[in-house]
Parts: structure tokens; sequence; C-alpha cells
């Protein structure tokens, strides 16, 4: 019934991600703005000294083996470092010989692996980073949850797809404290799974979604939208509705949009209109406007023109109250389901406190490394919309 092909409504991205330059995190959401500011700081305190601290640092690793690598000197070489293979190898020396010096030797609370992936993702080393998570030694060194995100985004950001599933398969192998489904790797794997588009890693998708729901883990919305969005793209339409079912927010844009289509596909005609309706209905001067993508309207003309059974009777209607009322967007699709994950800055955000988020506290920490404002929601300008006449 639908005569374009929904992979090309769905998804028209470059087989390379790398083109696109963009992760699916923010810099704000990855601590980027923090890592930037203290090595800003760090330049300033070493002004005229950089390159002696560094052959100075040098001299430390490849002298006698009883010379330590204390935590200041490391955290300094991490906010120093610049994309050549001389740093680059300074900064692996230093990582080498500071992990293997006793731990009773170590006094200090802070936590290197996220500040150490936020370097090389400054640096734009995914393959660098990978290298250095997949290192056994490195376990605990980089077992956090942060440095999970920014290890996926940095991936995913390259177009490294498949290297995306195999990290996030890393973690499931190393039962680490924060649990088997970390949520925002999880997401980026699904949301790679989405990008790379294959035979093999649709199967990987679904077979996640599968073991996801024999231990009654939800993922997150984001996440859901992602795997729906691919089964579309596999001419799976009811495996997209079921995965949509246990979605929290069905009323979310991409979350109705990609239920629409599959009902679409499914040529369920009569079943559209109580989604149309759900977003008409809503309302209240407080609540955002809600929008359709040009190209899901069009799909729905579409079938509407060439349906052989009758139409129903709401349905144009509805579609035209949607175009006068300044609900239909430009945007593709595609576009809002990879839409980049932003973070609320605080109100009150200083040196110190960015400066402090590199240290840990507990498990907890990690996660509010990238959310300092959980619980808070980006929420839009626009009106809302009033019933329909």
């Amino acid at each position: 019934m639908l005569r374009k092909s929904l992979i090309s409504l769905l998804r028209q991205a470059d087989t390379v991600k790398a083109l696109n330059g963009r992760g699916l995190y923010s810099a704000a959401a990855l601590g980027m703005n923090g890592y930037e500011m203290v090595r800003e700081k760090t330049k300033t305190q070493h002004m005229h000294n950089v390159d002696n601290f560094k052959r100075k640092m040098q001299q430390f690793v490849e002298g006698s083996a009883t010379n330590m690598i204390f935590t200041e000197d490391l955290k300094n070489i991490i906010h120093l470092v610049e994309d050549t293979a001389e740093d680059k190898k300074l900064l692996l020396d230093m990582i080498d010989k500071y992990n293997s010096q006793a731990q009773e030797l170590r006094f200090g609370n802070y936590v290197f692996g996220p500040v150490v992936m936020r370097a090389l993702y400054y640096l734009k080393d995914p393959t660098l980073a990978l290298k250095l998570f997949k290192d056994e030694k490195y376990n605990t060194f980089f077992g956090q949850l942060t440095s999970f995100q920014i290890l996926g985004d940095l991936l995913y950001e390259n177009g490294l797809y498949a290297e995306v599933r195999e990290v996030f398969d890393i973690i499931k192998t190393r039962q680490l404290q924060s649990g088997n489904y970390p949520k925002h790797m999880l997401t980026l794997t699904f949301a790679a799974c989405y990008k790379e588009n294959s035979d093999e890693s649709y199967q990987y998708a679904m077979n996640l979604w599968k073991e996801l729901n024999a231990v009654a883990y939800v993922p997150m919305r984001k996440a859901a939208a992602f795997a729906a969005a691919l089964a579309l793209n596999h001419k799976q339409p009811g495996i997209a509705l079921e995965i949509l079912g246990s979605a929290k927010e069905t009323n979310y844009v991409t979350i109705r949009q990609i239920k629409i289509l599959a009902l679409l596909s499914l040529e369920r005609l009569d079943d559209l209109i109580p989604s149309f309706r759900a977003v008409l209905e809503s309302g209240g001067p407080m609540e955002k406007k809600h929008s359709f993508c040009r190209e899901v309207i069009q799909q729905v003309e579409d079938a509407l023109k060439a349906s052989k059974s009758d139409v129903p009777n709401d349905l144009p209607r509805i579609l035209e109250f949607i175009e006068s009322h300044g609900h239909v967007t430009d945007s593709s699709l595609d576009q809002l389901i990879c839409q980049e994950v932003v973070t609320i800055a605080p109100k009150k955000e200083n040196f110190s406190n960015l400066a402090n988020s590199y240290r840990s506290r507990g498990g907890s920490q990690d996660m509010r490394e990238f959310a300092p404002n959980r619980g808070h929601r980006v929420r839009s300008s626009r009106p809302g919309l009033a019933d329909m006449n």
C-alpha cells in the first residue's frame, strides 16, 4: 500500500556517520564543557612550562620502576594532551604506570575513567578509546556509567556502529556494579543498530529487545523509538507496534508518528484516527504544541487516495485541520528520532562544581555527571492546541 519505501522515509542518512559529525548526546550531557574548562585552567597554570612538564613526566615513566605517577600528575597530562603521537604515547604510559601501582599507594578518590574518555573524545580518537576500554587490565579503570556513555557516543559519532554493539556486549560480560543494562549505553546501542540498518544489526536489536523483556526491563523512550523505527525499516510493522506498546509516553512526537507509519503499513486506516485525536484532544495553554512531519502526513494522504476501501470520514478533516493550524513541520522523522539529547545546565554553575563532577561519591554520581538536573525536562515554549471545531 505504501508507495514510498519506509526505509527512505525514516532514514536518509549517510552510510558513514562521521560525515554528519554529531553524536547522540550533546557536549554538555557528556561533561565536555567541564573538561574543556579544566583544560584551559590547567594550561594557564602551566603557562610557559608545558613542554618541560611533559618531558619530566616522560622521564618518570621511562626511569626507575620505583618512580610514582601521582594523581595530580596524571590529571594534568589528561588536560594537557594534544593530538600528537608523542602526547598520546605519554598519556598511555602514564595511565599504565598509574594503574599498575599498588592500590595501597593511592589515597585520593579521583575517578579517571570518564576524564580520560573525555580527553579522547576531545582529540576525536575513537580507535584509541576503544583499545583502552577493551584492555582487560583497565576493567575497573573504565568501569563507570559515564565512561560507557562517552565511549559509545564517540563511536556512534564516527559511524562505528558495530563497535558500539561490541562495547555493549563487553559491558554485559564484565558483571559491573552498575548492572548489565546501563540505560544511556542501551539507547546508544539501539541508535547504532538503527543507523547501521543491516540485517545483522536488526537481528541484534530484536534479540536484545527480547532479552530486556525477559527480565522485565523497560528501556528509555528514545531506545524504543530507535528499535521500532528499525523494525519498520525491515518491513516488520507488527513488531514495531509491539515495541511501541512498551513506551511510557505514547503521545511523544516520534512514538506517535512511528505508530502511524506502522498502522499505514498494515492498512489499518481506521486505527489512525485515535492516534490523531489523542493529540487534538490534548490542550491547555501550558502544554507544548504537538506537530507532525510533513513526510508522514503526506504518506497518510497518499494512502487515503490509494485506498480501495471506504475512507474514514473524520481523517481527511483532521489532516486539513492539522495543516491549517500550523502543526506540520518540515523536519524529517529521521531527524527527530536522532535528535541530540541535551542537558539543562544548573542555574548556578561554577568551575569548582564542574571540576568536582570528575570525582566519585558512590554509584549514582556517574549519573549526576551527565545529568545534573535529573527530573527536569526541556519544555517547548509553543502554545497548546485547542479542540478541533
